[in-house]
């Protein structure tokens, strides 16, 4: 019985490995929301648009990085599901993102990525 449960289990522990998903705040120009999608593990589980946008200069435009990174997302991934925004999953995404960078520059860099409601 034990060994028939194993198979199945492995086959879900190896799809949660390309699990993703990013938040999107509402906005005038866009609901917002979550978007859990299968792609390649080479962004955090609960990603943001804003963590591909913090690293540049701070002299760079933000908006066309915000707009390029959710492209990249959906582009290389295929969307399981749209859910309504999460505060929640927003918050840990954003705190996800500012992981190992500078925090006055990070401050900074999000100030200005907020002014555009991301």
């Amino acid at each position: 019985m034990r060994t028939a449960l194993i198979l199945p289990v492995l086959v879900l522990a190896a799809g949660a490995l390309f699990l993703r998903s990013y938040t999107l705040p509402p906005a005038p120009d866009r609901r917002g929301g979550t978007t859990l999608l299968l792609t390649w593990p080479n962004r955090p589980a609960f990603g943001s648009p804003r963590a591909d946008c913090l690293a540049g200069p701070p002299d760079e435009p933000v908006l066309p990085c915000l707009i390029a990174s959710v492209a990249r997302a959906r582009d290389d991934g295929y969307t399981l599901l749209q859910l309504p925004f999460c505060a929640t999953c927003y918050d840990l995404s954003g705190r996800i993102a500012v992981t190992g960078h500078d925090a006055a520059a990070t401050r900074a860099r999000l100030e200005q990525i907020a002014r555009f409601g991301w």
